[in-house]
């Protein structure tokens, strides 16, 4: 890759190539629990470097009323930081000198002055628009003045099935986190575990939900053989693996832009789930995980959820501090070289407990920006590849001709699934898994 791609793919904040593609799209950036009542007290967010205050006004009832506002830390007036601010029935107020925003960034009072100043009418703040959907809020960055719809995401349209979510926060550039997921050859070694005498297995701590059968299978047969295509909501790509003389194991994953990424789907006929991540970029070298865990046909238990956290996340994460996400910080970090246990390796490829924080681990190691002109890309790497590219045409796009991204206005191309399927020698996979990719759309 040349370097100037590399930066084209990698700097986010405002004024960027790939910056002005990712505000094209809504943000997934909090949940709706982080705001239990009207009023509850402010948070910070870091996203797409740019430093705000999402707060919860009291003007409808919690819940999609659209009563969460998202405005710029500083207050336009001497410069205080609004985390310190008092939500109220119509807006946040400034603990400084009292100057109160409304969700619009329109200042509504200043009480530090007299009367007949009319002042207030000229002064605003920036000020972003929020969605709320199924416990989720959504922000919408761009330059629209009304914003595209919300992207028709399954595991965002179930109210009566919520999926499993948490986040993470990592040290590192989105994209070099987000490349993970499209990465399946990875999986059967960094994930590897290993029996007594050295042969793979599958590791003793499951995913509850039908994700078992396929684990066992991309653990037991050999590399796979990745064939990437684009798609109209961006790329998608079969990792298959051949199983025996006649048939093959795939594993068929959607990228949906800008950053969704999806995986899972039991290849028998037993229950069905999968799992799925957005990957925000907090600025060039810190990136938010959002993962959720979906079970169309059924929700998770309590009992679960529980093994979920324990599987995925078994050191919790560290008390917040006050900073943007701080509440998401894993106590396994490189300071510790994350918690890395070097005795656990006699039985799986690296001791670290979990798939997320051995993925962590490894993409944080690679630096806060990975240089890509250095690397040595095969043919595993054709998804992570194509997806290089479609971002970028994306992105030149706008800029060069003011083309609309994929999917920013067309939501319903974003009810796709993840497939896992066996299929003959030789199959179509592209046909023969699309009813089952197109299942939720088909619904």
């Amino acid at each position: 890759m040349r370097a100037e791609d590399n930066e084209a793919l990698t700097r986010v904040g405002p004024g960027t190539v790939m910056g002005a593609l990712l505000r094209e799209y809504w943000l997934p950036i909090l949940l709706s629990p982080d705001f239990d009542t009207p009023g509850a007290a402010p948070q910070r967010v870091r996203i797409l470097g740019e430093d705000l205050i999402a707060f919860r006004d009291g003007s409808g009832s919690v819940g999609p009323s659209g009563s969460v506002g998202l405005i710029g830390e500083r207050c336009p007036h001497r410069g205080a930081s609004l985390y310190f601010g008092r939500s109220e029935a119509d807006g946040l107020r400034c603990a400084y000198h009292g100057w109160k925003f409304a969700r619009d960034g329109r200042c509504l009072d200043m009480p530090n002055e007299p009367p007949e100043c009319r002042f207030a009418e000229r002064v605003r703040t920036l000020a972003y628009p929020c969605r709320e959907r199924n416990g989720v809020v959504w922000a919408y960055l761009g330059p629209r003045p009304d914003p595209p719809p919300l992207p028709e995401l399954e595991w965002n349209l179930l109210p009566e099935n919520r999926p499993f979510v948490w986040r993470s926060l990592r040290p590192c550039n989105w994209l070099q986190a987000l490349e993970g997921d499209l990465d399946s050859s990875h999986v059967a070694v960094l994930h590897a575990t290993f029996d007594d005498a050295g042969a793979p297995t599958v590791p003793g701590t499951h995913m509850p939900g039908g994700w078992s059968d396929g684990m066992r299978l991309v653990r037991t047969a050999q590399a796979p053989r990745i064939v990437a295509v684009d798609a109209p909501y961006g790329a998608l790509y079969s990792a298959y693996r051949a199983l025996d003389a006649e048939r093959d194991y795939h594993r068929v994953h959607p990228f949906l832009m800008p950053f969704h990424t999806m995986v899972g789907g039991n290849p028998g006929a037993g229950p069905s789930s999968f799992n799925g991540k957005a990957w925000l970029p907090v600025d060039d070298t810190h990136t938010l995980v959002l993962e959720w865990h979906l079970r169309p046909s059924a929700p998770w238990s309590d009992e679960e959820r529980r093994e979920l956290a324990q599987v995925r996340y078994p050191h919790g994460f560290l008390p917040a501090d006050g900073t943007a996400w701080s509440a998401f910080r894993s106590p396994a970090h490189a300071g510790n070289d994350h918690l890395r246990d070097r005795t656990l390796e006699s039985r799986q490829m690296l001791g670290i407990l979990s798939n997320p924080l051995q993925d962590a681990a490894i993409q944080e190691s690679m630096g806060p920006i990975v240089d890509r002109t250095r690397e040595h890309l095969g043919p595993a790497d054709a998804m992570i590849a194509r997806v290089r590219r479609r971002l970028l045409a994306s992105a030149r796009a706008l800029r060069e001709h003011g083309t609309a991204p994929p999917g920013v206005d067309q939501p319903a191309l974003y009810r796709v699934r993840p497939v896992g399927a066996v299929l003959p020698r030789n199959a179509d996979w592209i046909a023969a898994t699309q009813p089952r990719r197109d299942a939720f759309a088909a619904g």
